[in-house]
């Protein structure tokens, strides 16, 4: 039937992931469109049940003056009607059990002013209670925003005041909020960002809050000082696989790799390194988090040699001439014996400093796995084998990717590489560490 919702589920291995977040304070959920973000967050709500705030995209509606609060809403009966027609609809709908005008004509008189002196802080508009009528007290009030009423201001503006208010109402203890970037400059969304993830400003101004759990498609919102409070959802058929984020390079490949493979969207590293191939990932990227697990850099893998000259030109775009940028000497280039005609040049002529592209004796970075960790996985030899996609020695055989997760795994950040290694990679990486 064309009404059918799809079946879809948490994937086996993502249901201890999704479990965990009902322990913690802080969850970030990163994704592409249509990866199940939004599912993640409605299904914690129907399970945490009435002490939750949920606020769905469709979030604000217009509004000129406050109504009279005879009573209070019943919020257990909204939560209920909210439960009921997400059984009932034949379609995802996105609207909040809530409205701003209500919300805000609610509030105790205290908790307004407090809501309104962050609005100006954050955002530096004065913003209160009005009179339509400055001569008649009697008259319909409404909320003033430098002297205008708050339905003329930005959408941006609405959208954040939703939030905050959201975040005051103590009769509830837990905040699930979709995309709060809808709307949002990257400026105000860095501001906002900041003052939420904020532990201090929490406690201080909504000290009844236990959870926030927010999904976004903006690398801003990302937790950057607690990095495991992020994770990257992804829909693989109608299953939901949850990634749990554990390192900085984990941040940097999130935000390069997963929304939308453009510089603009990095948390900039300290160093970028650009490796060809899936395994030269694996065994870089293993390295860099156990040997320097406080050092902050991307490792990147482009898939080709030809592709390494791509990201640099995308550097380029954005830093301008690499020369004059931070980057300058910043960004390394690891390259097999065997590749494009001319690219070395290419690259210099790009503004990669010669020291800074290495470029292997052999071709293949096998050959550059540690070799106390390759005598445990072949024994004692004197050459392995490379042929296409095997890798043999003693008689024992191993395909290159199951090999390379082999090394890694074994790594603990206290191996020894050969001379080549070390000298044209790592003395030049901790030239720049250190």
């Amino acid at each position: 039937m064309y009404t059918d919702k799809p079946p879809i589920q948490i994937q086996n291995e993502s249901i201890e992931i999704y479990n965990g977040f009902k322990n913690k304070e802080i969850v970030i959920l990163c994704g592409r469109n249509n990866s199940g973000k939004s599912f993640l967050l409605k299904k914690l709500y129907r399970e945490m049940g009435a002490k939750t705030s949920y606020l769905g995209p469709n979030r604000y509606q217009n509004f000129n003056t406050l109504g009279v609060v005879s009573q209070k809403r019943n919020k257990s009966q909204e939560y209920q009607n909210w439960i009921h027609n997400f059984q009932r609809d034949q379609q995802n709908i996105d609207n909040s059990p809530w409205n701003l005008q209500q919300a805000i004509a609610e509030l105790e008189n205290v908790k307004r002013t407090n809501l309104f002196s962050i609005i100006n802080k954050l955002l530096g508009s004065e913003i209160k209670i009005a009179l339509s009528d400055p001569n008649n007290e009697m008259s319909q009030r409404y909320v003033s925003v430098d002297g205008y009423n708050i339905s003329y201001t930005s959408s941006g503006f609405r959208l954040i005041a939703s939030i905050l208010t959201s975040l005051m109402d103590t009769d509830y203890e837990n905040f699930l909020i979709d995309e709060p970037e809808l709307g949002i400059s990257p400026e105000i969304q860095g501001i906002l960002a900041d003052f939420l993830l904020n532990d201090e400003n929490r406690k201080k101004h909504f000290p009844h809050l236990k959870k926030l759990v927010i999904a976004t498609h903006s690398p801003i919102f990302i937790d950057k000082l607690r990095i495991n409070n992020n994770y990257y959802v992804e829909k693989i058929g109608d299953e939901i696989a949850i990634n749990s984020i554990n390192s900085i390079q984990g941040i940097n490949s999130l935000q390069f790799f997963l929304l939308g493979n453009r510089f603009e969207t990095l948390f900039l590293p300290s160093i970028i390194i650009l490796v060809e191939g899936k395994c030269d990932f694996k065994l870089v990227n293993q390295l860099v988090k156990s040997k320097y697990p406080d050092c902050n850099m991307s490792i990147i893998q482009s898939n080709s040699d030809s592709k390494i000259s791509e990201y640099i030109h995308m550097a380029k775009n954005m830093f301008g001439d690499l020369n004059k940028s931070p980057y300058h000497n910043r960004i390394l280039a690891i390259i097999d014996s065997v590749h494009q005609n001319g690219l070395k040049n290419k690259l210099i002529n790009q503004g990669i400093p010669e020291e800074n592209i290495v470029i292997w004796d052999k071709n293949g970075i096998e050959y550059y796995y540690p070799e106390e960790i390759m005598f445990k996985i072949f024994g004692q030899y004197d050459n392995i084998l490379i042929q296409n996609d095997v890798v043999s020695a003693n008689g024992i055989t191993k395909k290159k990717n199951e090999l390379a997760d082999l090394v890694v795994g074994m790594m603990n950040g206290n191996e020894k590489y050969n001379e080549e290694f070390e000298t044209k990679f790592l003395k030049r990486l901790e030239s720049l560490i250190y």
